[in-house]
């Protein structure tokens, strides 16, 4: 007569429930699958291309040149001298009034050619001898500057405002001519006859104007 014992019973299946769990295990039905790792993507590092330099533009300003003033010419005459002239004196009674006049001196050129004048002439008194017994006369105005041709037969004109000496107090005498120096020169001086009241103690008492083309 066998004797049964129950842990022995107990230990047959455990051993036959590990053999089935590991039978099961090997004896799948599909191949295992293998996993392929995802590729890692690569960074490429990108070159940056150094900015091109623009070009500099430099621009040129080019100066335009300013036409040159061309000076007046000035006559190319030699000036008067007293010799090319002559000369005479014209009162002018509708100037006259309250102790003051006014005359002209007329210049003509005589010479057979042109010749030049300038700026306001010396004018003077002298008497019967020829000695000068007044002052000369103040310039009227701004002496003007360049030349004035007088052609040959041509005339110009001195205006000379005069005060009467009685109201300077001054030394009086009477002239015998009038002198214009048109030139600072030996030969540069000429007269008119004229009969005037002037003051002999050097006191101005006229005024001479430039010379103007009649």
């Amino acid at each position: 007569m066998s004797t049964f014992s129950p842990r022995l019973a107990a230990r047959a299946l455990t051993a036959a429930a590990l053999v089935l769990l590991l039978g099961g295990c090997a004896g799948g039905n599909g191949p295992s699958t293998v996993r392929t790792p995802l590729p890692t993507p690569t960074v490429s590092a990108t070159a940056t291309a150094p900015p091109v330099p623009m070009p500099t533009v430099t621009e040129t300003v080019t100066a335009t040149p300013q036409a040159a003033v061309t000076p007046a010419r000035e006559p190319s005459t030699s000036r008067c001298t007293g010799s090319d002239l002559t000369m005479e004196y014209r009162p002018d009674p509708g100037a006259s009034g309250a102790g003051s006049s006014a005359f002209d001196l007329v210049l003509t050129n005589v010479s057979s050619s042109a010749c030049t004048l300038a700026g306001i002439p010396g004018v003077y008194a002298i008497d019967a001898s020829g000695a000068r017994i007044s002052a000369v006369a103040d310039a009227s105005g701004p002496n003007p500057p360049g030349l004035i041709e007088v052609a040959s037969g041509a005339r110009a004109d001195v205006r000379v405002a005069w005060h009467s000496p009685g109201a300077y107090g001054c030394t009086v005498g009477t002239s015998a001519a009038l002198v214009a120096e048109v030139l600072d020169a030996e030969d540069g001086a000429v007269r008119a006859p004229a009969e005037l009241e002037v003051c002999t103690d050097g006191t101005v008492m006229m005024d001479a104007s430039a010379y103007r083309m009649l």
